[in-house]
């Protein structure tokens, strides 16, 4: 199971980090371009591809995983048998409270 951030958060990280790319190049070339060549460089590549991997997410139905959750398939779902007098659905049996409704079981 992968999870990615929404579409909406995405096309705002990717605006803002072209503005902040930009912004920078603003500010290098103010204080001596010359001088931050190689920076210069690193600087405009790392801020397109964090650009380019935000609208990704943002415009793509695939999109990239922030976070990446294993979920253990082996583990078999235990049959329910008893459910809540509150709102009637299934718990387990060796359950408190109610997950639903928060209801006392005992």
């Amino acid at each position: 199971m992968r999870i990615r951030p929404g579409r909406t958060r995405s096309l705002f990280v990717g605006i803002m980090m072209l503005l902040v790319m930009i912004f920078g190049l603003v500010m290098m070339t103010r204080f001596g371009g010359a001088a931050f060549g190689p920076f210069v460089i690193i600087w405009v590549v790392v801020g397109l591809a964090g650009a380019a991997m935000a609208f990704y997410n943002a415009f793509s139905e695939e999109g990239l995983p922030l976070y990446e959750v294993d979920v253990e398939e082996d583990q078999e779902p235990k049959e329910t048998t008893a459910f809540c007098p509150q709102c009637g659905k299934p718990v387990d049996e060796d359950d408190q409270f109610c997950r639903h409704c928060g209801a006392s079981l005992t």
